[in-house]
């Protein structure tokens, strides 16, 4: 199954969704803006994301 990650960053906080091919919400997360939190948001579900 394809996934996609939206992001909304601010300075402190980006709020980070993951949906599936059909729009359906798979996570949704609020993490501390810095790429270290970002990429363990989305660690488990890398391999099934589309660019």
């Amino acid at each position: 199954m394809k996934l996609y990650v939206g992001l909304d960053a601010g300075l402190e906080e980006t709020s980070l969704c993951i949906v599936d091919g059909e729009g359906l919400t798979v996570r949704e997360v609020k993490v501390m803006t810095e790429p270290a939190a970002i990429r363990s948001a989305v660690e488990g579900y890398a391999d099934r994301l589309e660019r």
